[in-house]
């Protein structure tokens, strides 16, 4: 009753407002599943109507979109990058990433994400985290250093006033200050993820109720050192299970850090969607990236390095056992394209051992839901934004599809082919 009554809606709905996709393979990301012959029925940027061809009827009045032989998806979500630039949006749109995790924001970035929500601006969807909360130590000149306790407590109850959608805790914290910072998220109801402060410990975090791990670099370090032991595995990965924490292991980041310390800077900075990177980006790979290129040979039997090759070990055993894990790059660190490298993430997952159902639901529904936000966005359900992607086959059998999208709707609007090839050039379409 409730589709007919939204589809009722729809049919009023003037032309600009109502789009259909007719006759269209969907992916809902609810379960591993393909829904043959379907039809979409989006109004005011939600999907109002989801269902067989041959029963959702489509408004005369509405944009009609034919769905034969296409898939739809999710919109793609980056959950660890660090925006640099406003000409880095388009890129995400243009490959279909359509949500994007900002982990260490600032006022400028707060103001970009509430322009792109009320449509003044051109751009993913923006989720912004705090400053990071780090040590005097660390080197980053945006970032917050509480020292007591009582600063902790004062620092995320000011990102909590200023509007931060979560806490990001770094490295140098001490125990107090970690466990203050924490304890202050929770209590005003924000939430929290990071790296793993030396003092705090591994475990230490595991027992803090952070929500969220970033990078797996981060995690061997703090488990192993440098003394990797396969043996490790499985008690590191029911410790997190237990916890209840996601991971974003951030994978691909460490693939191109050890093809840059091998002698492959060069190659990279030479790829096509490198060269028509926003000139920010490029300065900042050739200021910063470039300082870490060398020459070292991988010693026999390993692919990548041993320290990243375990850490692809523990993302497909976390896969294994069901912990959630979410797609990030941590752009624009080692050359990484805003868009591009999120594609590459995915294949990275698939080659620890995900499936390419896990792998696009950690770029999916998985972030939605674990940021308590899987009623809003995140699958392809009635009331859902719609923020999707249309692709020429099945990313179940393929996720390079996902590469080039055929089209993208962002918050109903849709944009074409040759739209999405100028965005990924780094043009910003017009204003609708």
């Amino acid at each position: 009753m409730l589709i007919s009554l939204l589809a009722a809606w729809a049919l009023a709905a003037g032309p600009s407002d109502t789009v259909a996709i007719a006759d269209v393979s969907v992916l809902p990301m609810t379960s591993p599943r393909v829904l043959a012959h379907q039809t979409i029925l989006i109004a005011d940027g939600r999907i109002v109507a989801l269902g067989d061809a041959t029963t959702i009827a489509v408004p005369r009045t509405a944009r009609r979109i034919d769905g034969r032989g296409k898939f739809v998806v999710p919109g793609l979500a980056d959950m660890h990058v660090h925006l640099s630039v406003r000409g880095e949006f388009p890129l995400f749109v243009g490959a279909g990433v359509l949500t994007v995790r900002d982990l260490n924001g600032s006022p400028e970035k707060l103001g970009w994400r509430d322009s792109v929500a009320a449509g003044r601006m051109f751009g993913p969807r923006l989720i912004v985290s705090g400053p990071m909360i780090a040590g005097a130590g660390i080197p980053w000149s945006n970032k917050a250093v509480p020292r007591t306790p009582a600063e902790a407590d004062s620092v995320v109850v000011a990102q909590k006033r200023a509007g931060y959608d979560q806490i990001k805790i770094y490295d140098g914290l001490s125990v107090d200050v970690f466990n203050a910072a924490m304890a202050a998220a929770k209590r005003v109801g924000m939430k929290s993820s990071g790296h793993i402060p030396q003092a705090v410990g591994f475990d230490g975090i595991l027992a803090s109720g952070m929500n969220g791990l970033e990078h797996l670099d981060k995690t061997v370090f703090a488990t192993m050192g440098h003394n990797l032991d396969t043996m490790l595995v499985p008690s590191i990965v029911e410790r997190i299970k237990r916890s209840g924490m996601y991971v974003t292991p951030t994978l691909e980041s460490m693939v191109q850090l050890a093809v840059v310390a091998s002698g492959g800077y060069d190659s990279l900075m030479n790829r096509p969607e490198a060269l028509r990177a926003p000139a920010e980006l490029r300065d900042f790979w050739t200021s910063v990236t470039s300082r870490l290129k060398g020459n070292r040979t991988p010693s026999p039997g390993v692919r990548y390095n041993a320290y990243t090759d375990m850490q692809f070990r523990i993302a497909g055993a976390l896969a294994r056992a069901g912990v959630p894990l979410l797609t990030g790059t941590d752009l624009p660190n080692v050359v990484l394209v805003p868009g591009y490298s999120l594609h590459r993430e995915l294949a990275m997952l698939v080659e620890a051992g995900l499936t390419p159902y896990q792998a696009l639901e950690a770029s999916t529904s998985a972030p939605a839901r674990v940021l308590g936000q899987a009623n809003d966005w995140g699958t392809v359900e009635v009331g859902r934004r719609a923020n999707l992607l249309i692709v020429d086959s099945n990313p179940l059998a393929d996720l390079s599809t996902l590469r080039m999208p055929r089209m993208v709707l962002l918050n109903g609007n849709v944009y074409d082919d040759a739209q999405l090839r100028a965005m990924r050039d780094g043009t910003t379409p017009a204003s609708r």
